[in-house]
């Protein structure tokens, strides 16, 4: 049994991962498949952001995994199904790649084999195609692949190695003598079997129609056998409080589009009807009543009000969000009488900075606030251009609804911005980016999936740089690792004129409803020091001259930068290192 976490499980995991467990890999099946839902449903465990719903899910909900004790389980339970796979093992005492209960040549010796040996002796290589199917490799195939004698199918094969490397490995038929070299096998095309193990109840391959796309042979272990898509939103004033995430819920959120309500005293009617036929708790219903009419009726307002519709609106949502909150403070009161808020801005604490350009650089330490993470789907690469693979969905329906996994994180920030928008990124680096941004059909087929046109802006290209270097910089004091600082990068661009103004917030969060204990903003009063660790030796990379004279352009993701000077680990960059440039930043400091 192997214990992960819940944020684990929306970063870095979820449904179609192989998961490493002391009695071998284990797949983590769809939430359907799970047996979470066996006594509870979705809407127990709904987490609300109805921004982020509308604006990147079509409206689906977004349900967390719940904790053991939520379940009443002990800490130890297993609550979350999973399954052996891959099927194929290979018993290294014998030499023999088996998909039986045991080694075939043990159980003749008389040592009686079990599913806990075969599964920890599971082959460490599998099949998959980048429309996401995944599957064992079909090794009977591939060994008579050259052979003549296409229908000799023995239960194991002969494992034959003569040292360590891929191509020192024959895989060998007991029945007829046909032998593939392993080398060759992983280096070519397989047909894909178009099965999707995590999606099924038992061991019957779900296989829900062909597939023309061709599978590679990939180490179970790969990071590019699966890479999850991930969306989120930040909590922000007036519409994110904890009375709009009750009206939110599901079963309120449905009540409040089928009928109107004027007076509070409708409105908990309505409630304590939901409430006597099971849909929500009495807590809730109480916590209501203590609200005002007027401000029940208000967030009733904005909870029925129009959304953003895409990713652009929602960044800008936040970034109007942070940039008045900087200049005004501002605090969302906790979730109940003793917890800390779920945002907060303390205007005094607010510090503007001068630069040597006569620019202001406001810094702005958020204490508190609230990230909610979704994860959509993943993707599999295990050979070939990223922008081949198909996105899978990880969603499933329930009690009428499309529903996502989501995770929902505490935490802390810094957010820093121009108040007066008034940067201009300008030089030779900033006119083949702003090319890239007028004309993106040229330069999109080589970027990963899920970049937007604005990642080409000057701008943004410059707020993105500048935030990297801040994360490795604000790592040596704040106690956080870089790889524990996240960051979330704000345009907002004239689609007519091309002026834009921006921001960066960067933030460390975890899950819980106590966040973390200020290691970050404790360093907004000495923010000079961390600028000048950012900048220094801008100039200069250990990887000069070969880093410094890359330039922008057609089949590149970035200009200058490389793991030395501007690239930060996969968990902190939203954006997957890409639309970095440390020349555009030199050319436009501050």
């Amino acid at each position: 049994m192997t214990q992960i976490r819940r944020s684990q499980f929306i970063i870095t995991y979820g449904p179609g991962s192989i998961l490493e467990g002391p009695h071998g890999p284990r797949i983590i099946p769809s939430l359907e498949f799970s047996g979470l839902f066996r006594s509870h449903r979705p809407t127990d465990f709904e987490i609300t952001d109805r921004r982020l719903s509308s604006a990147l899910l079509n409206g689906a909900g977004i349900v967390r995994l719940p904790s053991n004790a939520e379940l009443g389980r002990p800490e130890a339970a297993e609550v979350y199904w999973t399954k052996p796979f891959p099927q194929w093992s290979l018993c290294t005492r014998h030499n023999i790649l088996y998909s039986q209960k045991t080694c075939p040549a043990c159980l003749q010796e008389g040592k009686e084999g079990s599913w806990d040996k075969a599964n920890r002796e599971a082959v460490r290589f599998v099949r998959a195609c980048p429309a996401g199917h995944l599957d064992d490799v079909d090794w009977v195939y591939i060994t008579h692949f050259h052979s003549p004698n296409k229908t000799c199918h023995p239960k194991w094969l002969r494992w034959k190695s003569k040292g360590g490397a891929l191509r020192h490995i024959e895989i060998e038929c007991p029945k007829c003598g046909a032998s593939v070299n392993l080398g060759w096998a992983y280096g070519h095309n397989w047909p894909c079997s178009a099965r999707f193990p995590e999606k099924e109840s038992d061991y019957h391959p779900y296989r829900p129609g062909g597939c023309d796309k061709e599978a590679r042979i990939i180490q179970r272990g790969a990071s590019n056998l699966r890479i999850p898509e991930i969306v989120s939103a930040l909590t922000i004033p007036e519409s994110d409080t904890r009375l709009h995430r009750y009206l939110e819920m599901t079963p309120v959120f449905v009540m409040l589009r089928f009928a109107r309500f004027s007076s509070k005293a409708e409105f908990l009617e309505g409630l304590h009807q939901l409430q006597q036929d099971g849909k929500i708790q009495e807590s809730i219903v109480n916590e209501i009543e203590r609200y005002e009419e007027e401000t029940i009726l208000k967030a009733i307002s904005d909870v029925l009000s129009d959304l953003p519709k895409d990713a652009f609106r929602l960044r800008n949502q936040e970034l109007a969000a942070l940039k008045h909150a900087a200049a005004n403070g501002r605090t969302i009161p906790p979730t109940s009488p003793g917890y800390p808020p779920q945002f907060e801005v303390i205007k005094k604490n607010v510090r503007h900075l001068q630069m040597k350009t006569d620019r202001v650089l406001r810094v702005t330490p958020v204490n508190r606030l609230r990230v909610v993470l979704v994860q959509k789907g993943y993707r599999r690469v295990p050979a070939g251009s990223i922008n081949d693979s198909t996105l899978v969905d990880v969603s499933f329906q329930a009690e009428g609804r499309t529903w996502y996994p989501g995770t929902e994180l505490f935490g802390e920030g810094i957010f820093i911005d121009i108040p007066d928008d008034d940067l201009e990124v300008q030089g030779p680096q900033a006119e083949r980016w702003l090319k890239a941004w007028h004309n993106p059909e040229n330069y999109h087929p080589q970027m990963l999936f899920g970049f937007d046109r604005h990642q080409f802006h000057p701008l943004f290209v410059w707020w993105h740089t500048f935030a990297h270097r801040l994360i490795n910089a604000l790592a040596v004091d704040s106690g956080y690792s870089s790889a524990a600082i996240r960051e979330r990068v704000y345009i907002d661009v004239d689609q007519r004129t091309g002026k834009a103004r921006g921001g960066v917030l960067l933030y460390t969060a975890q899950p819980g409803g106590d966040g973390t204990l200020g290691g970050l903003i404790a360093l907004v009063p000495e923010f000079e020091r961390v600028l000048q660790r950012a900048f220094y030796n801008l100039d200069a990379c250990s990887n000069d001259p070969l880093c410094g004279e890359e330039v922008f352009g057609p089949g590149r993701y970035n200009g200058a930068a490389c793991y030395a000077c501007a690239l930060i680990s996969e968990t902190s960059c939203e954006h997957r290192n890409m639309s970095l440039d440390r020349n555009l930043l030199l050319e436009n400091m501050l």
